[in-house]
C-alpha cells in the first residue's frame, strides 16, 4: 500500500517585503523633511517690473487697499536699491523687519482705527502676516508698506523734533538707525553703488529706551491760544472772537527770513515745532505730467468710437464667471478682440482668437480699468464687465455730452488753475499745461450734488471756523448737541448771537439756535469739521475746498460722500503751491502756522482760476481716452443704451 504525500507549499518569507516597505518610507519621510527645510529661492529682480510700475509708472495701479503715505520717499529710496526687496530673505520677512514690526506695535496707539496705527499699516499687516506670502506681488506690497512705515515713523519721532531754523538739507533722509532713535544722515551712494538688498539703509535700526519715544504724536498740543507769528518785522495776532483772526492783506505776511522765529506774546520761549508737524502731509514735490482736456482730441476719439459702431466687429461679453489671469474660458477671446479694438490690446494677430487668459491680456484689462476709474486688479469681474459692455454708440453719446461741457469752458484755461473733475473723484493744478500737483478728492453724494462752478481763489485760510448750514444745524448737531453738550462744546461747538458773542451749548440757546434765531459756529482747531485748511471760492452755492477729518474716505473707488463741498486729500501741499509765488512758503510754515489753532486768513495775490468740471469722458495729457461712471445722470443714456 501507497500513501500519496502531497508536496507541501512553500511561503516566502515577508522580511523582504518589510525591509523594501520600510526603506521607501524612510525615503519618502527624508524627501518631505527636506523639502519642508528648503526655502524657495526668489528670483532676482523678479519683483523690480511691479515696484517700478507702482512708484514710477502708474502710481494709480497700486493694488492695496492701505495707500502709500510717503511716496516721495518711498520712491527716492527704490530707486537707490535698484527697485530690490528691502524687508525679505527670500519669501520670509528678514529680522530686521520683525525688529520694525514690534516697534511699529510698541509705538502703535492700540486702537486699529486711529490715525497712527492707520500710517502705520498695522491694521493691513496684522490681517496679512498671519501666513507666509508666497506670491511675488504680496511680497512687493508688504516691502512697500514696511518701507513707507519705516519712513513715517522716522519722521514722527525725529523730523518732528526739529527747530525750523535747523532743518535738514533736501538730501537728507531719515532712514539709518543710530544708537537710541533715529539720525538723519546723506544719501551719498549712487544708485549702481548701493548694496544689492537695500539693507544698507535699514540695518543698524534700534529701539529707543525713552518711555515718551512711543508718545502718540498725534496727541492734541495744549498751546496757548494767543500764539501769534513773529518774523523781522514782529506781526503779532492774537483771536478774541469767532470773526476776529488774524487777517493779513495780500501779501501781508512777512517773508521767512533766517531770523524768524515763533514767539508767544507772554514772553514764553518759543513754541516747539513738535507740534506745528501734526499730521504733516510732508515735503511737495512737483508732478510734471501733461494736462490734457482739450475739445479737439475728444473730436477725434468721436470719430473713432463712431467708426467702431459702425463696423460691427464689436459684441458685448456674456455673462459668466470672473475672469483673470491664468484663466482658460471661451469669453477670453472675446475679451482680447474687444480690448484690441479700444486700443488698450496691442499684440500679434495670431493670438486673439486663443481662449488662454495671459500676461498681455492681464496689462490690457488693467490699462482698461484705469482708463475707467476701476481697481486696476487685471480681474474681468461685475464691474469691469458692465464698463466692457457700454457699446460704441453709447460711448459716443457720452463723449458729445462732454464736447459740449468743454465748450461751455474758455478754449485757453489759464496759465495757472485748478480743476476739479467731480466723477473722477480728482483734483488737478496746473501751471503752464503741467499738472504740478494731484490728489484725491471727496465730492457731494448725489442728493447734495456739486454743482459746476467757474471761479477763483480769494483766499486761503488756516485754522478755519465752520458756520453749520441750517440743515445741518436742525438734521443732525442739534440732536447730538441736546443729548450731549459737553461733548459738543468740547468739540469747539458755540452758539453764536446776533452780535456775534460767542455762548456755551445750553437748552435756551441751544432752542434759539434751533429757532433760527442764533447760529452755531464750530471754533477752529484739530476737532473742526473743515480741518486746518480751507480755500474760498466765492459762488452762489456757498461750496468751497477744504480739509477733512475723515481721511480714510480717500482710499475708496467711489468717493461721494460730502454735503456738497470738496474735501481735499493734501490740502496743505495746495495752499504751498498756490503761496509760493507771494512768498518763502513750504510745510514748515504752514505747519508752524497751524499748530496754535489761531484762525489765519492768507489773501491771494493773484487768484488762481478753479474750474468744478462734470467730466465722465476726456482725453488726459497721454492721450488716452477716460471714461468715468456718470454719478449723477446727467449723460442722459438710458439703460438699453448700454
Amino acid at each position: 500500500m501507497s500513501y500519496f504525500n502531497p508536496e507541501r507549499r512553500k511561503r516566502k518569507s515577508p522580511l523582504p517585503f518589510l525591509l523594501l516597505g520600510s526603506l521607501c518610507l524612510f525615503a519618502l519621510y527624508y524627501a518631505f523633511s527636506a523639502n519642508q527645510k528648503t526655502v524657495p529661492v526668489l528670483p532676482e529682480n523678479a519683483v523690480r517690473p511691479h515696484l517700478v510700475r507702482w512708484l514710477e509708472k502708474a502710481p494709480e495701479s497700486w493694488p492695496a487697499q492701505d495707500p502709500i503715505f510717503n511716496p516721495a520717499a518711498v520712491r527716492r529710496i527704490y530707486q537707490r536699491t535698484d527697485y530690490r526687496l528691502l524687508w525679505f530673505d527670500n519669501y520670509s520677512l528678514s529680522d530686521t523687519a520683525n525688529d520694525l514690526l514690534k516697534q511699529l506695535t510698541a509705538s502703535s496707539s492700540g486702537n486699529p482705527s486711529s490715525m497712527v496705527d492707520y500710517r502705520y499699516h498695522l491694521g493691513y499687516f496684522d490681517r496679512t502676516l498671519r501666513d507666509t506670502p508666497q506670491q511675488l506681488q504680496m511680497a512687493a506690497v508688504l516691502d512697500v508698506l514696511l518701507t513707507d512705515a519705516f519712513v513715517s515713523y522716522a519722521r514722527d519721532t525725529q523730523l518732528d523734533k526739529l527747530n525750523p531754523r535747523s532743518r535738514p538739507r533736501r538730501d537728507i533722509t531719515p532712514v539709518n538707525g543710530a544708537e537710541g532713535g533715529f539720525q538723519l544722515v546723506g544719501l551719498t551712494a549712487s544708485r549702481q553703488g548701493s548694496e544689492a538688498s537695500g539693507q544698507r539703509y535699514f540695518r543698524g535700526y534700534t529701539r529707543g529706551a525713552s518711555s515718551s519715544y512711543y508718545s502718540n504724536p498725534y496727541k492734541r498740543q495744549q498751546t496757548d491760544r494767543s500764539q501769534h507769528y513773529s518774523a523781522s518785522s514782529r506781526i503779532h495776532y492774537n483771536r478774541s472772537t469767532y470773526n476776529n483772526g488774524s487777517r493779513f492783506a495780500a501779501g501781508g505776511l512777512p517773508p521767512r527770513t533766517t531770523q524768524r522765529d515763533y514767539r508767544r506774546s507772554d514772553g514764553l520761549p518759543p513754541v516747539s515745532s513738535a507740534g506745528a508737524s501734526e499730521n504733516s502731509e510732508g515735503p511737495y514735490i512737483e508732478e510734471y505730467k501733461r494736462f490734457g482736456g482739450g475739445a479737439d482730441a475728444l473730436r477725434n476719439e468721436l470719430a473713432r468710437m463712431r467708426n467702431i459702431a459702425a463696423s460691427g466687429m464689436w459684441r458685448p461679453l456674456p455673462a459668466g464667471p470672473a475672469m483673470t489671469i491664468g484663466a482658460k474660458h471661451p469669453h477670453v477671446a472675446l475679451l482680447r478682440n474687444m480690448l484690441a479694438l479700444y486700443g488698450d490690446y496691442r499684440s500679434y494677430s495670431g493670438e486673439y482668437n486663443s481662449n488662454q487668459f495671459d500676461q498681455r491680456l492681464h496689462e490690457a484689462v488693467i490699462r482698461f480699468q484705469t482708463r475707467h476709474g476701476l481697481k486696476p486688479d487685471g480681474i474681468v469681474g461685475r464691474a469691469t464687465r458692465e464698463r466692457l459692455n457700454l457699446s460704441p454708440s453709447a460711448r459716443a453719446q457720452i463723449i458729445e455730452s462732454n464736447i459740449r461741457r468743454r465748450q461751455e469752458l474758455p478754449a485757453d484755461l489759464g496759465s495757472r488753475f485748478i480743476q476739479v473733475n467731480v466723477p473722477e473723484y480728482r483734483l488737478h493744478y496746473v501751471e503752464n499745461g503741467i499738472e504740478k500737483l494731484t490728489m484725491n478728492v471727496v465730492v457731494g453724494k448725489k442728493k447734495h450734488a456739486t454743482p459746476e462752478i467757474t471761479t477763483r481763489v480769494s483766499k486761503v485760510i488756516f485754522n478755519p471756523t465752520w458756520t453749520v448750514p441750517r440743515s445741518i444745524l436742525v438734521n443732525e448737531l442739534l440732536p447730538k448737541a441736546r443729548a450731549n453738550p459737553s461733548g459738543m462744546q468740547d468739540m469747539g461747538y458755540r452758539v453764536v448771537n446776533a452780535s456775534g458773542e460767542n455762548l456755551p451749548l445750553t437748552p435756551q440757546n441751544l432752542s434759539a439756535a434751533g429757532a433760527g434765531s442764533f447760529l452755531m459756529r464750530q471754533m477752529g482747531g484739530e476737532d473742526n469739521i473743515l480741518g486746518r485748511v480751507k480755500f474760498e471760492i466765492p459762488n452762489k452755492f456757498d461750496v468751497y475746498l477744504h480739509d477733512t477729518r475723515a481721511r480714510s474716505l480717500f482710499t475708496l473707488t467711489d468717493r461721494d460722500y460730502s454735503h456738497g463741498c470738496i474735501r481735499l486729500e493734501n490740502p496743505r501741499h495746495l495752499a504751498e503751491a498756490l503761496l509760493r509765488p507771494q512768498g518763502d512758503w513750504d510745510q514748515w510754515r504752514i505747519d508752524n502756522l497751524i499748530a496754535g489753532g489761531d484762525t489765519t486768513e492768507v489773501k491771494m495775490e493773484e487768484r488762481v482760476r478753479v474750474y468744478i468740471t462734470y467730466w465722465t469722458a476726456w482725453v488726459d495729457g497721454e492721450g488716452r481716452l477716460n471714461f468715468r461712471p456718470d454719478i449723477y445722470d446727467k449723460d442722459g443714456l438710458m439703460a438699453n443704451q448700454y
